[in-house]
């Protein structure tokens, strides 16, 4: 009697799971495991495809953030540029990010990180040179068009295929000094990011969906477990009411274009300037069309001169 009392016990503490004796009685279902203390969700974002592909619209990025409640926001622009306000430095939809999270009253970190003086700079040759084509075929999801949907953007799938041909092309390139340092600085950040902030409970980061791995990597680095975008919007109860798009945000992106065109003309590099011009370019269609859906991928197609 003792021994099948020791059992029983043995049996409750393994499965966390009240047990009977009597096999006839149904047995209560566990409980669902208690959701970690610190979340992150890692939002890969499309920059102009979010004006091309209907499936991927803004409103995704809303209701990741209307879903998910964060305690920290963090987003794809360099320091100095967040700091003086001059989002045209970062993709069009960070100026929405940000402006999401004012109107929630959550604290905002820039984690971006790159040179002007990289612009066009080739990357390293493949070593050896036998090896290009296998190289070529590794890399391939790097050079794909952003055309994703959210699910295949934010998806276990293409993470995983873009971590590995990350991985690929620093193997092949006998490391590739500047991508590796891009990457260390914007790991840095995030994980700096959240520290100085206390460790909050959730940490909400927009990033461009190439760089979903790497943060999504030092946030668990740190002690966040890791929460799938797709994942927290199927399992929302809530009602999403995404509000409409503010004309303040407009304004913001017409002057943003502005700016972007100046600089572009002040460009002392091919690089430069077609990077500035390009800026312009989706932050014009941005104020088109009101940051809504959908403009097909010819119109950011260079001028034919």
């Amino acid at each position: 009697m003792r021994l099948r009392a020791l059992a029983l016990l043995g049996a409750l503490l393994l499965t966390g799971c009240p047990h009977t004796a009597d096999e006839k009685t149904k047995e209560p279902k566990c409980p669902p495991p208690p959701e970690p203390e610190h979340q992150a969700v890692v939002v890969g974002t499309i920059g102009r495809y979010h004006l091309v592909e209907s499936r991927y619209p803004l409103a995704k990025l809303a209701e990741t953030m209307a879903v998910f409640k964060p305690d920290l926001v963090l987003v794809a622009v360099r320091v100095d540029a967040f700091r003086q306000d001059e989002l045209e430095d970062a993709s069009f939809e960070m100026t929405y990010v940000q402006h999401l999270a004012k109107a929630r009253g959550v604290a905002l970190e820039p984690i971006d990180w790159w040179r002007e003086a990289d612009l066009g700079a080739p990357p390293p040759p493949v070593e050896p040179a036998d090896e290009i084509e296998i190289e070529r075929r590794e890399t391939e999801v790097l050079r794909a068009t952003r055309m994703f949907t959210f699910e295949q953007a934010n998806g276990a799938e293409l993470g995983e295929r873009v971590l590995l041909a990350q991985n690929a092309a620093l193997r092949h390139r006998a490391g590739d000094p500047v991508t590796m340092r891009r990457r260390a600085w914007i790991q840095e950040l995030a994980a700096d990011a959240a520290l100085r902030h206390g460790r909050p409970k959730r940490v909400l980061a927009y990033v461009d969906v190439f760089d979903r791995p790497a943060i999504d990597a030092v946030l668990g680095g740190v002690g966040y477990a890791p929460r799938p975008p797709a994942e927290v919007l199927a399992k929302s109860t809530e009602a999403l009411a995404v509000p409409d798009l503010p004309p303040d945000l407009v304004t913001k992106w017409r002057a943003q274009s502005e700016r972007a065109k100046a600089r572009g003309e002040k460009a002392t590099t091919p690089a430069e300037k077609e990077l500035w011009t390009d800026r312009a370019k989706v932050l014009d269609v941005a104020v088109e069309k009101r940051g809504g859906c959908c403009v097909t991928q010819s119109t950011f197609a260079p001028a034919r001169p």
